[in-house]
């Protein structure tokens, strides 16, 4: 039986929840409530705000989110929004009726962003470089369109790229900590993205191969998916 539960959408790494503009009235179309945000330190200004952030200032920001809605809610993180829903899902697994990784990094205990970017297959690191503060990565914008957005429309893409930001690195840097009887027990789907550049098909079998028992789901786009092929993901995150 297909759910009706509102569903909270989590960005990746040099993203803000913007990035989910087009897929947000997909949902909505389809009779879903959904809600993006913008994870804290995401186009952090150090003069503004000198403290760099953390995977757990995510993960706060995604609980206190969940628990406004009235019921457990689908949680779909991106690309390394992954390790963020995860680390949401041990601290809350009441909020969460599924966690859906969306061609996403899916860590297990212990695990850091940074780790998990050797994986094989995962490409998304030649793509970015550290800024002079050394406490922040950002996004090179002659390869953003190859590894992110291949198959989006010229004016969606360069949309994107120029509404790219900055990702502290302690959302890299910091392991997740999850247990069985906590993130174990929230029921997880992973979106396969088929022509995926920044993660691609190897890495993303990799996080599944290493998560048994997982739901795979598959759409035939790129990293961002949710640019690309707004009305189609809108379809298979509602039929979940």
């Amino acid at each position: 039986m297909t759910s009706d539960a509102p569903i909270l959408l989590i960005h990746g790494g040099c993203h803000r929840g913007d990035c989910w503009r087009l897929l947000v009235p997909a949902l909505e179309a389809l009779g879903r409530r959904a809600v993006a945000i913008d994870l804290p330190g995401h186009g952090r200004d150090p003069a503004a705000d000198p403290a760099p952030k953390t995977l757990d200032d995510g993960i706060a920001a995604v609980v206190e989110t969940l628990r406004r809605f009235d019921r457990p809610a689908l949680l779909v993180g991106h690309s390394l929004g992954g390790m963020t829903i995860s680390g949401a899902a041990e601290r809350a697994p009441e909020t969460i009726e599924r966690l859906v990784y969306l061609s996403a990094l899916l860590p297990r205990d212990g695990e850091t962003g940074a780790a998990l970017a050797a994986t094989p297959g995962l490409r998304a690191e030649v793509g970015s470089y550290l800024l002079d503060d050394g406490q922040r990565i950002a996004v090179k914008a002659d390869r953003a369109r190859d590894l992110f957005y291949a198959d989006c429309p010229d004016d969606v893409a360069a949309a994107a790229i120029e509404a790219l930001v900055p990702t502290d690195l302690g959302y890299l840097a910091q392991p997740v900590t999850l247990s069985a009887d906590r993130f174990g027990r929230v029921p997880k789907t992973y979106v396969h993205c088929l022509r995926d550049r920044a993660i691609e098909m190897e890495a993303q079998i990799s996080f599944c191969s290493a998560s048994p028992g997982i739901d795979a789901r598959e759409i035939d786009a790129s990293h961002s998916a949710f640019l690309s092929r707004p009305g189609e993901l809108a379809t298979l995150l509602a039929g979940l």
